[in-house]
Parts: structure tokens; C-alpha cells; sequence
């Protein structure tokens, strides 16, 4: 008798580890998508933290009441405030000589800078939006000529939001000029468009 070599069971071997390799390949697509999903959803959120902290910042600046953030106070006073006039700007820089920042409001700290970096080394001297999990910086620049009747000053605003101490972090910085026309009470919201320039801060 003739002895037969079959070959159904090296073939179904075959097509059970080429099956395998096929299932193992489509989890790892899978995996790599919702870990894709995940962070372009992290990032969304973020960037939405990062722009309602900026309105936060120009309702802060925006808000009329009597706390030391919008009042200058005596003489012998050492608190940084929204100043009102280039009088009170300039007492304001002389409460920010020996640091660039105190409760987020700042003095000007120079030209543009799309770099994270340093204000990441500002946290400690931040206003905290803990709803939003993050911070925000406001300098006050003095204009040179304006309308009567129009604020003095331009503001450059820096939110910062991140998920965790050591999570992921998006910075965003804004020029906001307000308008003479502008209400100084918050019934009417901030709105995007209402920002000069939106720039995104890179690590």
C-alpha cells in the first residue's frame, strides 16, 4: 500500500496563523484609532478650557467693583490692580519692579513670544481658574494715542489649561482692545471675534 501525504492540515494551520495575524493587525488599528480619538478629543478640550479662560480674563478686567484687583488703594499700597488711567499704570509699574507678575495681572514683558516655555515658569505669579483647570496672565499695554473717551490701555492675554499636573498642556494668547462703547458690567458676553489676534503658544 501506497502511503498518502496529506496536506489539510498544514494548510488550515496556515490559515489559522494568517488569520490570527489578520485579527491581531485590525486590533492594533483599532487600538491606535481610539487612542487618536482620545487625544484629538483631549486636545479639543483643552483648547476650549484655554478660550474660556481668556473670556474669564477680559470679564475679570472688564468687572467694576470695589476688590484691590480693580482699585488702586493708598499710597503705601502693594497689590497689582487694572489700572484705570496712565496715572494708576504707572504706580502699577512700580508695585511689579521687583517681579513680572502678581495675581496674573503683569507689567509689559516685551515683544511676542509664541513660546510656552516662560510662562510656564510664571505659574506661581498666575490668576487660578480652577473650574476651567487653568490660569491665565493679563500685561497691560499703554497706547500711545487714543480716542477720547477710549481706554488707554491694550491688553495681552495668556490662558494656559492642562489636564493634570503632569498632563498633556495648550496655551493660547489674545490682544484684546476694549471700546468706549464696550458696557464695563458683564451682560454682555465675550466673544472670540471680539479678541485682535488669537495666537497658540508652542511648547
Amino acid at each position: 500500500m501506497t502511503t498518502q501525504q496529506g496536506l489539510a492540515l498544514p494548510m488550515v494551520m496556515l490559515l489559522s496563523c494568517l488569520c490570527s495575524v489578520l485579527v491581531m493587525a485590525e486590533w492594533r488599528s483599532l487600538a491606535m484609532a481610539e487612542a487618536l480619538g482620545h487625544s484629538a478629543a483631549l486636545r479639543w478640550q483643552l483648547k476650549h478650557n484655554a478660550f474660556n479662560t481668556l473670556r474669564a480674563a477680559v470679564d475679570d478686567i472688564r468687572l467694576s467693583t470695589s476688590d484691590e484687583r480693580h482699585q488702586m488703594g493708598a499710597a503705601n499700597a502693594t497689590h497689582a490692580f487694572f489700572p484705570h488711567s496712565p496715572q494708576e499704570w504707572q504706580v502699577l509699574q512700580s508695585r511689579l519692579v521687583w517681579q513680572e507678575c502678581m495675581a496674573g495681572i503683569c507689567r509689559a514683558l516685551g515683544k511676542d513670544q509664541a513660546l510656552m516655555a516662560p510662562w510656564l515658569n510664571r505659574m506661581a505669579q498666575a490668576q487660578n481658574l480652577p473650574e476651567e483647570h487653568s490660569v491665565y496672565w493679563v500685561e497691560i499695554l499703554p497706547l500711545s494715542a487714543v480716542d477720547a473717551g477710549d481706554p488707554p490701555f491694550l491688553y495681552r492675554i495668556t490662558a494656559l489649561a492642562r489636564f493634570g499636573d503632569d498632563g498633556p498642556v495648550c496655551a493660547w494668547q489674545a490682544l484684546w482692545q476694549p471700546q468706549s462703547s464696550m458696557a464695563p458690567s458683564l451682560s454682555s458676553p465675550m466673544h472670540l471675534d471680539g479678541f485682535i489676534r488669537l495666537l497658540p503658544l508652542t511648547p
